[in-house]
């Protein structure tokens, strides 16, 4: 389904401060997830799920944006020949297969790394982007927020009914126990979606249990939104620009996520991605 969004945003700038001091020498977009493939299991980099999820979709264009001390993500995708030649000298077959796999989808992909020197905010995340994108349409994805046990699903789910609906832009939600932790929506809820009518970021009282998440499609005028709305408190917010989108009278549309979200960005809501992890793949 995404043979028409080939390029897509991930976002992995941001200083991790709820995750300290571990996000000191560990960015939070590489903190481990458990996967399955074959009967045995891998952790793997959060980062390293949603780009093997998004390149099973059809993605092969990624800009990866990233903050300081953030060179492990660059290490990472790099193919690491050496260490596929220590598993093979084990005879860890599985895990030869595992990392060549891996290194064959880099080699076919465009990886583009862009610098945010400053942590400004998702918004500013997004809007550094801008000179380097070559496409109309494209995928935002945040390095810390996934779905399991099937994020192509999802991702799939998303695009789908963004090309066949046609809003301004589309995004992935959940109905959540503390909403007031994410980005709430409010609007009318049409059965497999909701027409959004506003997006709160982080609200105290939230007026819904529906909560953004972080995974959107967007056209360029996303950033002519960005450029007109203002930074608040030194952040520049998504959010804002999306409800400038939507006081435009565009349309905006949230997706729900089937599966579990897994937010890896704060200690409570790791420890409760790895319980869905354990109990899904421990038998």
């Amino acid at each position: 389904m995404a043979r028409e969004i080939r390029t897509a945003i991930l976002t992995a700038g941001g200083l991790g401060t709820r995750m300290l001091p571990l996000s000191l020498a560990i960015p939070k977009e590489m903190l481990p997830i458990i996967v399955e493939r074959d009967s045995n299991l891998f952790p793997v980099p959060a980062l390293h799920y949603i780009f093997d999820s998004l390149y099973e979709t059809g993605f092969r264009r990624f800009y990866v944006v990233v903050g300081r001390g953030k060179n492990v993500i660059e290490e990472y995708f790099f193919p690491n020949k050496s260490i596929v030649g220590a598993a093979r000298k084990l005879c860890q077959k599985h895990l030869i297969n595992f990392l060549s796999d891996i290194y064959r989808k880099i080699g076919k992909s465009q990886i583009v790394t862009i610098y945010q020197p400053y942590p400004k905010g998702f918004g500013d995340a997004v809007l550094r982007t801008k000179e380097f994108m070559v496409d109309d349409v494209f995928l935002l994805h945040a390095g810390d927020d996934v779905t399991y046990p099937n994020h192509i699903k999802n991702i799939n789910a998303l695009i789908s009914h963004h090309m066949e609906n046609k809003p301004k832009v589309s995004f992935l939600y959940e109905e959540s126990r503390s909403p007031e932790k994410y980005g709430v929506v409010t609007g009318e809820d049409k059965g497999n979606y909701i027409e959004v009518e506003d997006v709160l970021e982080k609200p105290s009282s939230p007026p819904s249990k529906n909560v953004v998440v972080a995974v959107y499609v967007f056209d360029r005028d996303i950033y002519n939104a960005l450029e007109t709305t203002k930074p608040k408190k030194g952040e520049h917010q998504l959010t804002d620009a999306i409800r400038y989108l939507l006081k435009r009278g565009e349309k905006v549309h949230a997706v729900k996520i089937s599966g579990y979200r897994l937010d890896l960005g704060s200690p409570d809501t790791y420890l409760e991605s790895l319980r869905v992890l354990v109990k899904t793949n421990i038998r």
